[in-house]
């Protein structure tokens, strides 16, 4: 969390009333009518429902080449192809990683009205997604979040010219296509967590199962019984991340967020599992607490809210975690963090996620905020930030 002379007076005067000339002659953004509110919306249904079916079990269906067929301006053009192949080269991980969808269902709530000014138009859209897992009755993974649209006139239409997303600093909604050296990477990656999960690793995959096998074993870094048990409630941390990892409306959560909330709704998940709270200097690593107070007092530690602070009381301070060799053995309610170029401090954590449910493969499935998202496949996540970002994956 940065006196004039007459003359002079009389110069700006003029300069001022040039001004206000000049602006009579712009229009200003206007409501747009009721008819082209509908077309722009229906145009930004038409775009996500196609490049979200992409990732569906088959290939692209019919939605895929309807939004290929939208008109599209021509400096978004590129945008949009690379954003499409982006989605296939995310099948093509998915299905290394055996994770599969059989259906998608994208829904879009307008937010606000839709603004025209000239021959350019503006709309905002909640975007609410839901896939499938094939072959499972398992929760779908879903996310929701928030879009800014731009279009320009074309041919007595709207053309699409932008999409601006509100996902936090991971672009964790946005496609982004990866380089052969990223592909490489994410293709390697998957197979491995596949492997992993083939060749039979112990994963803690039921609540009462992992509370048992902590109470068996200890949970320290330090060999067996290294430190006191805690008696945490796996079960309420993975009910509390479920329930409130997709909140539509946005206020239902029972805390106040952060503007990037991933490491602040964690710890509350966390805290309905047991973990109490460490009283202290808000700046201090070695302290952990939530009052939600009002601004200028700070509402949590930085611990709290903050993933690189949060790392260190959690894996060196308190020793309430201990870090995993990698995704393999992760159990429920484990959390995950990974570096994100631009963001973080260099070598440091920028996103924090919470274990809340496998796929029959035994993909691990991660729910986070700020682009709030339920059971997403671990496998997707590793490959949108296979460039070298770090990833910290945590026993709780």
């Amino acid at each position: 969390m940065i006196i004039r002379t007459g003359a002079g007076r009389a110069a700006i005067a003029a300069a001022v009333t040039g001004l206000a000339a000049t602006l009579l002659t712009i229009s200003p953004a206007q409501a747009a009518p009721a008819a082209e509110e509908s077309a722009l919306l229906e145009s930004a249904k038409t775009y996500f429902a196609g490049e979200n079916a992409i990732t569906v079990e088959g290939g692209p269906a019919a939605a895929t080449r309807k939004a290929e067929s939208l008109k599209v301006a021509d400096t978004f053009r590129a945008t949009r192809d690379n954003r499409m192949e982006a989605r296939e080269q995310l099948q093509s991980i998915n299905d290394l990683a055996g994770v599969r969808y059989s259906a998608v269902d994208t829904e879009l709530t307008p937010v606000g009205k839709a603004r025209t000014e000239g021959d350019t138009a503006r709309i905002g859209v909640l975007e609410h997604t839901e896939y499938t897992f094939a072959g499972s009755k398992d929760a779908p993974y879903s996310y929701t979040v928030r879009h800014e649209l731009s279009f320009v006139r074309a041919d007595g239409g709207w053309a699409l010219a932008k999409i601006s997303t509100q996902d936090g600093p991971a672009d964790l909604a946005t496609p982004n296509k990866l380089d052969p050296t990223e592909l490489s990477a994410a293709q390697k990656a998957a197979k491995e967590l596949r492997a992993g999960a083939a060749n039979g690793e112990k994963k803690l995959t039921d609540p009462a199962q992992k509370q048992q096998s902590s109470r068996e074993r200890g949970a320290g870094p330090k060999g067996e019984g290294a430190r006191p048990l805690a008696a945490y409630d796996y079960t309420a941390m993975v009910n509390f991340a479920t329930k409130y990892a997709k909140p539509v409306p946005k206020d239902n959560v029972p805390y106040i967020r952060d503007t990037n909330d991933c490491t602040n709704f964690v710890s509350q998940a966390l805290k309905a599992g047991g973990w109490e709270r460490v009283l202290g200097w808000y700046r201090s690593d070695s302290a952990w607490w939530y009052t939600g107070n009002p601004w200028p007092f700070p509402k949590h530690s930085y611990t709290w809210g903050g993933a690189p602070n949060w790392q260190r009381f959690a894996r060196d301070e308190s020793e309430r975690v201990y870090a995993l060799s990698g995704p393999a053995g992760l159990g429920i309610a484990d959390v995950v963090q990974f570096e994100i170029f631009g963001y973080s401090d260099p070598g440091q954590p920028g996103h924090t996620m919470m274990v809340t449910d496998f796929t029959p493969d035994w993909m691990p499935k991660m729910s986070y905020h700020s682009t709030d998202t339920l059971n997403r496949p671990l496998s997707e996540i590793i490959a949108e930030h296979s460039g070298g970002e770090k990833f910290w994956y945590f026993r709780t």
